[in-house]
């Protein structure tokens, strides 16, 4: 029985088509800096990480808390996103050693960034220096990943916003580079107001509050700025600033200044008292006058007081009958 064989094709015909296989619908947008910028929530590669830590800690009846912050408003798989993590309370050394080593399988088995290990090689000598930190996050109690044997709080947003400014602060970025930054820190602001009934905070707040990060007034005037655009309310209260002195009122004043100062001064002339030929004959001689103190008072002058005031005494005295006993009504007695 015989074989056919067919000729070996010389290419592929595609139909011809008016429609374009791919289009600008089928594109989706750039993804948004809210989704990675943010970074308050832990990104769902690492819940696996988590979930594995979790139960490790619970097969050993160890429950641990931690404390989670990123500098840097990237998710926690970018290797530049500056992790801090800090337990919220003192851990003896072998539930030390037990989370270090879990965590540090955990990194090698789910891929994660060695951010993690090198956290908690630093937390260890910086968890008495964060006293404050860790009180106020435990007040804001923003729970993030809560399991058996793990839990994980986000850090006082406050903190994480001022230590953002202070990476901006601290390194020369582009305009376009800083934006991620300038963005977390506004949601983080209006997150805060929210949480404090819509009142601003003033721009003097932000320096008092975590001394050891420095923040430049640019860096909070431009987040001030972009909270009133996007939420058209005030997060930050800046000074106003203070109005420019008036050029013209200013050479005014010093031209009457210089005017004073070119006029001659002028001695003061003191009158003395009149001469005696001054007084006219007419007014004569002073009659007297009443008593003003002892040394006025003269044997005449007493006189005459008596004089005036017995006339006075005599009018003011009451009229006294004087009853005289008669003999016949001492005889009826």
């Amino acid at each position: 029985m015989g074989v056919l064989r067919f000729p070996r094709p010389t290419g592929i015909f595609v139909p011809r088509s008016t429609t374009p296989i791919l289009t600008t619908d089928m594109i989706s947008p750039p993804l948004s800096p809210s989704i990675y910028g943010d970074s308050d929530n832990v990104t769902a590669s690492i819940i696996p990480a988590l979930e594995y830590i979790s139960s490790k800690l619970q097969q050993k009846l160890v429950h641990v808390t931690l404390l989670i912050g990123r500098g840097n408003p990237f998710p926690a798989s970018n290797a530049s996103n500056q992790m801090m993590v800090i337990p919220v309370s003192d851990l003896d050394e072998p539930s030390w050693r037990l989370l270090y080593r879990t965590v540090s399988k955990a990194v090698r088995k789910f891929a994660l960034d060695n951010s993690w290990i090198d956290a908690l090689t630093r937390c260890q000598h910086e968890r008495d220096a964060h006293w404050y930190l860790i009180q106020q996050s435990i007040r804001q109690n923003e729970v993030v990943f809560s399991s058996e044997g793990l839990t994980l709080l986000n850090m006082d947003r406050i903190y994480t916003f001022k230590r953002r400014l202070c990476i901006l602060s601290h390194r020369e970025l582009d305009v376009s580079d800083d934006h991620p930054y300038i963005a977390s820190c506004v949601r983080l602001l209006h997150r805060t107001i929210a949480d404090f009934q819509g009142r601003p905070f003033s721009k003097a707040f932000f320096h008092r509050v975590y001394e050891q990060l420095d923040v430049r007034d640019e860096h909070l005037a431009r987040v001030a700025r972009v909270y009133q655009s996007e939420y058209e309310q005030e997060g930050i209260v800046l000074p106003r600033p203070t109005p420019q002195p008036d050029h013209r009122q200013h050479q005014s004043h010093s031209a009457t200044a210089a005017r004073a100062r070119r006029m001659p001064v002028r001695p003061i002339r003191r009158r003395g008292p009149p001469p005696t030929s001054s007084i006219s004959p007419k007014q004569g001689k002073r009659g007297p006058k009443t008593p003003l103190s002892a040394s006025d008072v003269t044997p005449i002058t007493r006189n005459e007081w008596n004089l005036l005031v017995a006339g006075e005494i005599q009018r003011a005295k009451a009229s006294v009958t004087k009853w005289t006993p008669s003999p016949t009504v001492m005889a009826a007695v």
